[in-house]
């Protein structure tokens, strides 16, 4: 494959998959997701397909996808919380392979959901899956600049829901709420 081949593939994956990230969906009873990511197709006649690698942070090898000749890909089982590194290389009949494109990294979000009181009484209820292996801190505040760890929990042993009462939230006219994942 050409030097120039090379060249091209690595900007334009860069540039497009940035912003490519297009989709995540959820599939909550396993809190994993899918991400869809997609490059410019190379000029060079001689490329056939292309290979996507993603690396999940703190594994020891990419797996990767075959893409064919198509200039997307679906990655799936994308665990919420966890950072993952993308990158692409180009391929040709023989199955030789580009350098890879530059990398481009993904942090799958944790979805909250809150369900307001039903009465004055009541305190705010804050709900989020968790993952084995992360803890979480549930942030407040209510400025949107200044944040106080309000509830943290321990390590989680198994995919499942969280529930959390801001017992404060009866105390606030506006609060506002983020996760950390750990």
């Amino acid at each position: 494959m050409s030097a120039n081949l090379l060249s091209s593939l690595r900007g334009l994956f860069f540039a497009v998959a940035s912003a490519a990230i297009l989709s995540a969906t959820t599939n909550t009873a396993t809190a994993e997701r899918s991400v869809t990511l997609g490059w410019e197709p190379s000029p060079d006649s001689g490329v056939t397909g292309y290979y996507v690698y993603t690396l999940e942070e703190n594994a020891a090898s990419p797996s990767r996808i075959d893409a064919g000749a198509n200039s997307s890909a679906v990655v799936n089982g994308l665990k919420e919380g966890l950072r993952y590194t993308f990158a692409v290389t180009a391929y040709d009949a023989y199955r030789a392979e580009s350098l890879p494109s530059a990398e481009v990294t993904f942090v799958v979000p944790v979805p909250m959901t809150m369900s307001q009181p039903t009465s004055s009484s009541d305190p705010r209820r804050i709900q989020f899956p968790v993952a084995p292996g992360r803890w979480y801190e549930v942030q407040a505040s209510t400025d949107l600049q200044n944040w106080t760890t309000v509830w943290q929990t321990g390590v989680a042993n198994s995919y499942s829901t969280i529930e959390y009462k801001d017992p404060q939230s009866r105390n606030h006219n506006s609060r506002f709420y983020r996760l950390q994942v750990h």
